[in-house]
């Protein structure tokens, strides 16, 4: 680095211009005058001063363009004066003015600090040369200034520098470079550019590349460099020539920046931004699908229980229940994905939900899950969750491990697959932790790890794991569901997903679940056999028949609630909007029970629930919704006397709900 400007030798070489401020230290009166008037003759400024100690206080309060300095002083000598200078931190360009010269007294200058000497002959010649030396010696201190600035600049610089001669030997690195790359400055002088590849670019690249090189033109773009301990590194690069003062090509220069961390948010901000955008569409989708679905369901359940309905027939209904119910799945799925689940949270101990799910798995999948728990816990290891949806991601984690593991043991034809592994930790990160698809910030976790040793995943399919369906799988053994509802339902509790996978080693899935901080001795969840415990439903009981207004926009729905309710013996009024709900309470009909629909367009459903209330203070309401998520629920569902179904519905389902809401008592 120390001869930077020599690669361009016309930097810094232009002749002062200008007239300069020099400060002259000698004690010799005559001497004195005749070097102010040469130099005066030129236009430039002199201020003298007699002594060393008087040009101490002058040159710690002013600057000047250079200093002329007598080497005999009365109070010092001229050499032990620039000793003092360089001590005390002021630093300043100087010529030794000296009654003598000789080589041992330049080599003492120089060392010194001084820029050059003159020797003041007896004849006085010198006097016609000093206007000369004076503005060489200001350009060589001016060329040296600027030199140490770049070189200063191009160490200080967060960007990676490195020149080459025209055959790529490196002749200059600067320390950034040496930190992105982790060789040292002498492992690199004299190597070529090759000693970086990562063999993911193709010859054509850089053929690209040395064309625009030597066509004398920059390049700019973006590559990977492989690092000396071999990590692989993305790089933004700008390629540029170096040419002399003649325009021929001496060299060419190489700044880089590590954009590995920015490649990676970019990453996640996009994958964000294109699951968000398809999640807002998905729980759209859901929810008029839910509508559809509660009718398709229904007429179906009706008409299975119509008398003397041929066999063919009763088979093909009892079809389409079946069908409906496994797109009320697939509903919830995308619901899921959507970062919509309808979660039932719970204190849910961790311990007991990985070894029920485990049991679950080793039954149903056939494939055997190690659990890796922790021994002695120092805190409770539970977190506020709905353990049904959880227990729902990690079968879908086990269903994908189960699949790679199988992937890898008919890759290798080997009559035998391992474990699955569920790992379960404690981890307090006091620090943001990258990941992929999101950093993982600082926070108290419980982390579970589902860890498989299969084929595991390139980089272009991990970038697309959690797009929905997509699916590596053969047509017709996957939906491309499976990440993708993980991660929403992960998201719905506020926790956070990594995925960590290599090709041929396996995948590792991390569900990092914020801890519940509380100090409990029990979960409110207990595992059972299969599956966890579900919703009470009741069968058709005799009870006394109740008049009931449906409010929904859909008329299949209030068809299909309105016969449900018929066959339970229920007096049943339907409305489609809220002005005709309205004009049916006008008629002080004795309603006793409200269905409403949340979701109506152009319906205000907090509006029409205010105005049922005030005619129907007493009648408890039942909200319906196709959707997961619900922003008046926070307001609505808090109110006495209403609870909530979500579409699509069966018909005890319904029963039990309208049973248990009519038989809650009226609280005066």
């Amino acid at each position: 680095m120390n001869d930077l400007l020599n690669l361009h030798p016309n930097l810094g070489m232009e002749e002062p211009s200008g007239p300069l401020r020099l400060f002259l230290i000698e004690d010799d009166e005559d001497i004195a005058i005749l070097i102010r008037k040469s130099l005066e003759r030129m236009q430039h400024q002199v201020t003298r001063c007699h002594n060393a100690a008087d040009a101490l206080i002058v040159l710690a309060q002013s600057s000047f363009d250079l200093v002329l300095l007598d080497n005999v002083l009365p109070d010092m000598p001229g050499l032990d004066l620039l000793q003092r200078l360089t001590n005390e931190g002021i630093s300043v360009p100087v010529l030794m003015v000296t009654a003598f010269g000789n080589e041992h007294l330049a080599a003492n200058v120089l060392r010194a600090g001084a820029l050059d000497y003159i020797v003041k002959d007896p004849s006085l010649k010198f006097l016609g040369e000093l206007p000369k030396r004076v503005s060489e010696s200001v350009r060589r201190h001016r060329l040296e200034h600027m030199n140490r600035l770049l070189i200063q600049a191009v160490e200080s610089a967060r960007d990676g520098i490195m020149i080459t001669d025209l055959q790529g030997k490196i002749v200059k690195v600067n320390l950034a470079l040496e930190q992105q790359t982790g060789y040292s400055r002498e492992e690199l002088l004299g190597q070529t550019p090759r000693i970086f590849k990562s063999g993911r670019h193709s010859p054509e690249f850089y053929a690209r590349m040395w064309q625009a090189l030597l066509a004398r033109q920059s390049w700019q773009g973006e590559l990977t460099n492989r690092r000396k301990d071999g990590q692989l590194r993305q790089t933004s690069l700008t390629l540029s020539p170096i040419m002399d003062n003649q325009g021929r090509l001496t060299h060419f220069v190489a700044i880089s920046r590590d954009i590995t961390e920015h490649k990676r948010l970019e990453q996640q901000m996009l994958q964000m931004q294109k699951m968000q955008a398809v999640g807002v569409l998905a729980g759209g989708i859901a929810h008029e699908f839910n509508n559809l679905m509660a009718g398709i369901n229904g007429y179906a359940s009706l008409g299975l229980r119509e008398a003397n309905v041929p066999e063919t027939l009763r088979s093909f209904l009892q079809n389409i229940v079946d069908l409906s119910e496994r797109c009320s799945t697939l509903t919830r799925q995308l619901l899921a994905f959507a970062r919509k689940p309808a979660l039932d949270r719970q204190k849910t101990a961790l311990v007991d939900l990985l070894r029920a799910t485990s049991d679950l798995i080793g039954r149903t999948l056939r494939q055997e899950v190690e659990l890796d728990l922790p021994t002695e816990a120092t805190v409770p290891l539970l977190v506020e969750a709905d353990a049904n949806q959880l227990q729902q991601a990690l079968v879908n984690l086990a269903l994908n491990a189960r699949d790679a593991l199988l992937a890898r043991s008919q890759l290798q034809q080997s009559l035998t697959t391992d474990k699955v592994t569920f790992q379960l930790r404690h981890v307090v990160l006091q620090g943001e932790r990258p990941g992929f698809p999101q950093s993982v910030p600082a926070g108290d976790y419980l982390v579970v790890k589902v860890i498989d040793t299969g084929i595991g995943m390139t980089h272009d399919v991990l970038l697309q794991a959690l797009d929905p369906f997509y699916t590596t799988k053969e047509i017709g053994k996957g939906t491309g569901l499976g990440l993708p509802m993980v991660y929403g339902i992960i998201q719905g509790h506020q926790g956070h997903l990594t995925i960590d996978s290599t090709p041929g080693q396996g995948t590792t899935v991390g569900l990092y679940l914020p801890r519940l901080i509380e100090q409990l001795a029990h979960s409110s969840w207990r595992p059972g056999t299969d599956r966890f415990p579900s919703a009470p439903v009741s069968q058709l009981e005799q009870m006394p028949g109740r008049s009931i207004l449906v409010i929904d926009d859909e008329e299949p729905v209030l068809d299909v609630v309105r016969r449900f309710l018929e066959i339970a013996g229920h007096q049943v009024r339907c409305a489609s909007t809220g002005m005709q709900a309205m004009e049916l309470l006008g008629e002080q009909m004795p309603i006793e029970l409200v269905i409403l629909d949340l979701m109506m367009p152009r319906e205000d459903t907090q509006l029409i629930f205010q105005r049922i209330r005030r005619a129907l203070p007493e009648a408890p309401v039942l909200f319906c919704t196709g959707l997961a998520e619900i922003s008046l629920a926070p307001w609505l569902l808090q109110q006495p006397r209403t609870a909530l179904l979500r579409k699509p519905f069966r018909m005890d389902q319904l029963w039990f709900e309208v049973r248990q809401l009519l038989q809650e008592p009226v609280h005066r």
